[in-house]
């Protein structure tokens, strides 16, 4: 997420950038947990690794992530897709042919897509339309700045 400020010569510049830096570690903090809150739950996995760096106020750069492997597939979705025979191997189930153990062979497996279950863009539009407003108001309005 970008925000961009517009910064007038008559205020003091420094002090206006440290509130704006709350600002948006409070935002990055709001997206955090609505993320965690919209994430979809089987095992837990993927809402238990969604993470916030660096963790602590004062700094201009954030970065959420989700941490899994597969956090795309979930916030997109997938189309359906072929496996090949190379990947079948370890689904293949052995089957008693004749007194002989063998695997059954087949040329692909058509596989359903999955449906997108997003949860950090739900989070940073919710973030983005209503959070960071009400944060550099309160930020500004606290301090007497507006």
């Amino acid at each position: 997420m970008k925000l961009k400020f517009k910064i007038q010569s008559q205020v003091k510049k420094k002090e206006t950038i440290e509130h704006l830096k709350r600002v948006l570690f409070s935002s990055m903090l709001k997206m955090h947990e609505l993320a965690t809150q919209n994430a979809p739950v089987d095992t837990g996995r993927l809402r238990n690794s969604i993470i916030l760096k660096p963790a602590t106020p004062g700094y201009s750069n954030y970065i959420i992530s989700d941490g899994v492997d597969y956090g795309i597939h979930v916030e997109y979705g997938t189309n359906p897709h072929y496996v090949s025979p190379e990947n079948l191997k370890g689904w293949a189930r052995r089957v008693l042919n004749k007194g002989n153990l063998a695997y059954p062979v087949a040329k692909s497996i058509a596989k359903y897509g999955t449906e997108a279950q997003p949860f950090m863009r739900p989070a940073l539009d919710q973030v983005k339309n209503v959070w960071v407003k009400r944060f550099v108001e309160k930020e500004f309005r606290k301090n007497n700045n507006v």
